[in-house]
């Protein structure tokens, strides 16, 4: 995980966001129920992870700016014996104080009184919630907050803490880019330990589960679930089942990624199940492999980011024309059914995107052209985690067979 000091900072950062009278209160989540007494595993909300680095569910962060002076308190649960049987040990205050760097740790049945002790004492005029839509179940979970707290003070001002953390969590330091490196090389290492063990007549998942294999061994989680798509299934974007047999001939695409300390890779490839391209998969493989590499050339700092959606839409619509398939580049649309890229950091599809963003270093995003042919049952997307540097880009997963001719030889390996 990160070390204290890097949550510690963005600490920092967010009070220096504080004006006077202004308090900030942020949630870690609940767990979700799955079935009968099982939860689904917890996944703590990640600018909450960002500022505290606590994983701990129902926990709350809250600070306050008087004047110059700034107050900060977590709010953990009360230890229940009962269920420590069960769910594992509660910390307790003083052991959040020093796993967290804390130093007013609260239990969380607390935290009404102590909001309540705060606003007779100090003049707070505006509360800063992270109100985002998008993750999880934070609609109902920061607004019913917020509708108590207006209840109770109706003189209060809610403020909206989201656009500032998807600010602040589009750079990255070196811890996190410590952290993508260790997700990407994993994911390098867990995809051509797949491809070795490829072979027709298994089923996608058969052949996903050596990509499963290294992820665990090596300490990682998964960052999403994986697709594994033979023939036909590739263009289904977003299939997942990974069950049926994928044949001699057949083209498999994969989307997978592993994830370290929350930090993702997220990469896609498609391969031949037999280690062989057809002419036909070769010409079409190397359309979307020249898209991608024309998106990379361009990739630097003062680029505007979606515009590499742009570059490879046009390089590949005009090989689509050169060999016939399309008369102009606005059939395009027909074979190219997503965007090319995102933000990548402690979510797969990150915060921070913006259209008009241009790329900075330090920066972490993808780029994944693909192209989709139903009519032939084969569908390729090429991805990469890339790294932005001083004047370029680095391929963090870059170490993965890309060319038709590196993927040939590196699955005769052992063939």
């Amino acid at each position: 995980m990160l070390s204290r000091e890097f949550h510690r900072s963005r600490r920092e950062r967010y009070h220096e966001m504080l004006s006077d009278g202004q308090m900030g209160v942020l949630f870690a989540g609940s767990p979700k129920k799955k079935a009968g007494d099982e939860d689904y595993p917890f996944s703590v909300y990640r600018n909450f992870y960002y500022l505290t680095g606590c994983e701990e569910p129902k926990t709350v962060y809250l600070v306050y700016k008087n004047g110059s002076r700034v107050r900060e308190m977590l709010f953990i649960r009360r230890p229940n014996e009962g269920m420590e049987t069960f769910e594992g040990h509660r910390p307790r205050p003083d052991e959040a104080k020093e796993l967290f760097g804390i130093s007013q740790v609260r239990y969380l049945d607390e935290l009404e009184s102590s909001i309540s002790g705060i606003m007779s004492w100090y003049p707070v005029t505006t509360l800063w919630l992270d109100l985002e839509e998008r993750q999880m179940d934070r609609p109902s979970l920061e607004r019913d907050f917020a509708r108590r707290m207006r209840d109770c003070y109706p003189t209060l001002t809610v403020a909206d803490s989201y656009d500032w953390f998807a600010k602040q969590r589009r750079v990255k330091d070196a811890e996190e880019i410590a952290k993508h490196r260790e997700a990407c090389n994993v994911t390098v290492e867990a995809v051509q330990y797949m491809m070795r063990h490829m072979r027709p007549g298994m089923t996608e998942g058969q052949i996903e589960a050596y990509f499963d294999f290294i992820v665990k061994t090596r300490g990682c989680d998964h960052a999403f679930e994986t697709i594994a798509a033979a023939g036909k299934n590739a263009c289904t974007l977003h299939y997942s089942v990974n069950r049926d047999v994928a044949k001699d001939g057949d083209m498999i695409l994969f989307d997978l990624g592993a994830s370290s300390g929350y930090y993702c890779a997220d990469v896609s490839r498609t391969f031949p199940v037999n280690g062989k391209f057809t002419a036909r998969q070769k010409q079409l493989y190397d359309i979307v492999l020249k898209g991608l590499d024309a998106a990379l050339e361009a990739a630097r700092p003062g680029q505007i980011k979606d515009d590499l959606q742009k570059i490879s839409w046009k390089v590949m619509a005009q090989e689509l024309i050169r060999i016939g398939m399309i008369e102009k580049e606005e059939e395009m649309s027909k074979y190219y059914l997503h965007s090319s890229g995102h933000f990548i950091g402690l979510y797969t599809h990150d915060v921070g995107e913006d259209p008009a963003l241009r790329l900075e270093k330090d920066m972490v995003f993808t780029l994944e052209p693909g192209l989709y042919f139903p009519e032939e049952s084969l569908g390729i997307r090429i991805e990469d985690t890339l790294l932005v540097t001083e004047d370029g880009c680095e391929v963090l997963s870059g170490a993965i067979p890309k060319t038709t001719e590196e993927i040939e030889a590196f699955m005769a390996q052992g063939r």
